[in-house]
């Protein structure tokens, strides 16, 4: 039987090494596909990251382009440029330097009928001229006074600003017939004849020196952009910059077969498409050598009357910087999987139990590095919707109407703040997204334009699908096809600078007031204190309980009320000028808790009571916040009216600052909206003659704002919402200084 046994063992051993060597190599070749397949997955994820980015900077050229045909409409709109007065400098100095001075806008140029250039104006100012001088092309001239043209721009092709310099700037130059519209105070009926033309000269280099070096993809990954002629118009590499892509590489290295490159140029981007790709390359960066590349492509397209520019652009990175976190990890596979081989000649066995030891580790590797490309992945997608909402809160809303309220042009700022499609948001009436009131004050306003033939500015809040928001809105009365008339918009956000205006009135207020109300307590603080003290003599006086001692302590009674009123004056006046320590929140809350605690049971209010443990301590006093906490708490037992749920809740804010919030909440009859502007006012009050001074919550406003707090108030009245009445205040408090 030790024989057989013996026998069998090697047997058994073989088997075992055989099975051991079958499942390493299914092990290995499972990997190997794996690792494949991965990459694949990988590559794609990448690529379609590229595409976002490549979609993003043809947007922002778009943009830039379209803003430029923009300022090239409402320039050629005003009086100076029309009749070009020699008196109208200082107006012609003052609507073109700021053309000049954005949208890469490097020449303005006004050429009258005869093909005589009038005004010259660049960044070294401007210039009027009377007389023959150097003429523009006759092709300009002659493709303006067409009749047919009017109202239209022509683009011409990109060329260099100084062609006598190699690398001078592309530039390309923007044309509209001028004709004598508009009035003015010189020519208040305008001809209508034809004038000449205005010439934009618009740095496309410097336009894209501007967008596309931000782009970048991976760790090395760059974009290039290409004309409808297959030129670079912008290369990471100047040398580059003016040459036809399709010679500028086999010039570059031309051991290289570029056709897949080629292919995609001519094929997918100078025909105007999108998409995503891969091709051999030559170098990339500082590193000469062939290499796979990926590529993403977006095009620009930019159309109008007379002008439609298809340009590309694209986002490549090498292959091997996508594919490198791959490798590494299976890297390690292999060379694991070798040492198990290794292993094998020592005992398949021990090959067996290795194995399992470290295809379980490698799981535990694979699932680690998947899980980093994945956030990897997140990660990119979080910085690009970053980037987008960055790009696009940074416009202002720009669009036209006509006299009935009808969009005719929008841009997409403006129809994200109205949650409507861009596509489908010309042609919608303002009644779909404002108030009919909102509507109403715009329309009087563009028909003020209209009938003054001038820009009108309003300023207006607007109620739009993204919120509320203050807008500084200027309409200025342009022609449109067909000579309809219609009203350009410019409206700016202001809601934030109307928000400082609102709380710098009510500084100024409290301040006023509380000077006011130091001097009145000053003068009458003295006369109260004798006719207390008088009255204190007369009651010794007196036998209590007769009529004459009952009227005097009456008496006192109303001049002690006097005496606190006069007192509450003064601390509105003078808010204690301690010095600023630290606090405990919730020991604060404790304390006003314990105060009116019976106050409460007598009023049948119900006390729910929630403090977050292990607050930091907070800046101030722990007198002034148990001051501001009564005057909350007194207030909501009031509104209440003998029944209801009082709620105190400390927390922290979850910001990065550490800010502490105390939010007090009751459900008594609320305030109404008219009046919710005006709690923190001193002397308002919505109470009974003689249940309260108005000074209450304007002593709690000055004293959370002197610890650099804030307090803010949420209420529902009970006539807008019965059942369902409330008032909320939240108060912010900023951490205490850390103690050194």
């Amino acid at each position: 039987m030790e024989q057989t046994s013996r026998i069998e063992r090697p047997k058994i051993l073989r088997i075992l090494g055989i099975i051991t060597l079958i499942l390493v190599a299914g092990a290995s070749w499972l990997a190997l596909s794996t690792a494949r397949y991965m990459k694949d997955i990988l590559r794609d994820q990448f690529n379609e990251q590229q595409l976002v980015l490549a979609k993003t900077a043809a947007q922002r050229i778009e943009s830039y382009i379209n803003e430029t045909l923009g300022d090239l409409s409402l320039l050629n709109s005003l009086p100076g440029i029309q009749y070009c007065d020699p008196e109208s400098y200082e107006t012609l100095l003052l609507s073109t330097l700021p053309v000049l001075n954005s949208n890469n806008i490097v020449a303005i140029r006004r050429v009258d009928r005869e093909g005589n250039t009038i005004l010259a104006a660049s960044d070294q100012g401007i210039g009027i001229r009377r007389g023959a001088v150097r003429q523009d092309p006759g092709a300009y001239l002659a493709w303006a006074v067409e009749p047919l043209n009017r109202g239209r721009t022509m683009g011409t092709a990109l060329h260099r600003k100084d062609p006598a310099k190699d690398r001078s700037p592309l530039v390309l130059d923007l044309i509209t017939p001028t004709y004598e519209d508009a009035s003015s105070a010189e020519h208040p009926q305008p001809s209508r004849a034809f004038a000449g033309y205005l010439k934009f000269t618009v740095n496309i280099s410097n336009m894209l020196h501007e967008i596309m070096p931000v782009i970048r993809s991976g760790k090395t990954g760059y974009a290039w952009v290409l004309d409808a002629s297959g030129n670079f118009i912008y290369h990471p590499e100047p040398a580059f910059i003016g040459d036809n892509a399709f010679d500028a590489r086999s010039n570059r290295n031309p051991a290289i077969s570029f056709a897949e490159i080629d292919k995609i140029q001519r094929e997918e981007m100078l025909k105007g498409r999108e998409g995503m790709a891969s091709y051999i390359s030559g170098w990339h960066r500082e590193v000469v050598e062939p290499m796979q590349k990926l590529i993403a492509y977006a095009p620009v397209h930019i159309q109008g009357p007379n002008v439609n520019y298809i340009w590309s652009v694209a986002v490549v990175a090498p292959v091997r910087e996508v594919e490198s976190v791959i490798d590494a990890v299976y890297t390690r596979q292999f060379l694991l999987q070798a040492l198990v081989v290794f292993i094998i000649g020592l005992g398949s066995l021990v090959v067996v139990l290795y194995e399992l030891r470290w295809s379980t580790l490698l799981e535990h590797e694979v699932d680690v590095k998947t899980n980093d490309i994945r956030k990897y992945a997140d990660d990119l997608e979080r910085s690009e919707t970053k980037y987008r909402s960055l790009v696009e809160g940074a416009e202002d809303l720009i669009f036209t109407l006509d006299a009935n309220g009808i969009i005719k042009t929008a841009n997409r700022h403006m129809a994200r703040l109205f949650g409507f499609n861009p596509e489908n948001l010309n042609g919608q009436s303002l009644y779909r997204f404002l108030p009919r009131e909102q509507v109403y004050e715009q329309l009087r306003t563009v028909g003020e334009a209209f009938k003054s033939g001038k820009g009108s500015t309003v300023e207006s809040r607007l109620d739009v699908a993204a919120g509320s928001f203050w807008f500084n809105i200027q309409y200025i009365p342009i022609e449109g096809e067909k000579s309809e008339q219609l009203a350009l918009g410019i409206a700016r956000d202001i809601t934030e600078r109307k928000n400082i205006e609102n709380q710098l009135i009510n500084t100024e207020k409290l301040a006023s007031l509380g000077t006011m109300a130091a001097g009145v307590a000053h003068e009458i603080n003295n006369p109260i204190g004798i006719m207390l003290g008088f009255c204190d003599l007369l009651i010794e006086r007196m036998e209590p309980g007769t009529i004459e001692y009952n009227d005097l302590k009456t008496i006192e009674r109303h001049g002690l009320h006097c005496k606190s009123i006069v007192e509450r004056l003064l601390s509105f006046a003078r808010i204690s000028e301690e010095t600023e320590e630290s606090c405990d929140l919730n020991e604060n809350v404790e304390s006003i808790i314990s105060v009116v605690g019976h106050n409460l049971d007598i009023n049948n209010i119900k006390l729910v009571l929630s403090l977050e443990k292990n607050l930091p301590r907070v800046r101030g006093d722990s007198r002034g916040l148990q001051q501001v906490f009564l005057n909350l708490i007194t207030n909501a037992v009031q509104a209440m009216h003998g029944k209801g749920v009082l709620t105190v809740v400390t927390r922290l804010s979850g910001n990065a600052l550490g800010t502490a919030e105390v939010i007090v909440s009751d459900t008594g009859t609320g305030i109404r909206r008219e009046f919710l502007r005006k709690i923190f006012d001193p002397f308002f009050t919505t109470k009974k003659v003689g249940e309260g001074t108005g000074l209450g919550l304007s002593v709690s406003y000055g004293i959370i704002t002197k610890y650099g707090g804030t307090i803010e108030c949420q209420s529902v009245n009970e006539e807008e919402a019965p059942g369902m009445s409330g008032t909320t205040f939240r108060i912010m408090l900023p951490p205490a200084p850390a103690e050194h």
